[in-house]
């Protein structure tokens, strides 16, 4: 019983003085998976180029299928810390390597901006 009046005076003490509870949270870590790319340079794939040139713009894809070598899959997951996390995928597919069609679902994150906002810490 005077562990709990001690615990209850401690949180009373700490509510009433104005004191922030966020000492008492967990931290909790940004998350970045996937292939971090910028508007611009998805913008910049057209139809028609062959896979080296995709390749020097974007990077290798995340997902590369055995069973479908003609379709690259560029994933990007990110969660900050406190706030809801956000997908996006872009798609690639090849015909006589070269870019058929393309398939963008969600927003990627700007890599720059995501590399501010960790040094804010």
């Amino acid at each position: 019983m005077r562990k709990l009046l001690i615990s209850f005076i401690v949180f009373a003490s700490l509510y009433s003085t104005g004191c922030s509870l966020d000492m008492l949270t967990i931290y909790k870590i940004d998350v970045q998976q996937g292939n971090a790319l910028a508007q611009a340079d998805i913008d910049r794939i057209r139809p028609g180029m062959d896979k080296r040139q995709v390749e020097f713009v974007l990077g290798k894809p995340l997902l590369t299928d055995p069973f479908h070598a003609d379709r690259w899959d560029y994933v990007f997951f990110y969660k900050p810390g406190y706030t809801d996390p956000s997908r996006a995928r872009f798609t690639l597919w090849f015909e006589d390597n070269k870019v058929s069609r393309m398939e963008q679902d969600g927003t990627f994150e700007d890599p720059d901006r995501i590399l501010e906002q960790s040094k804010t810490w």
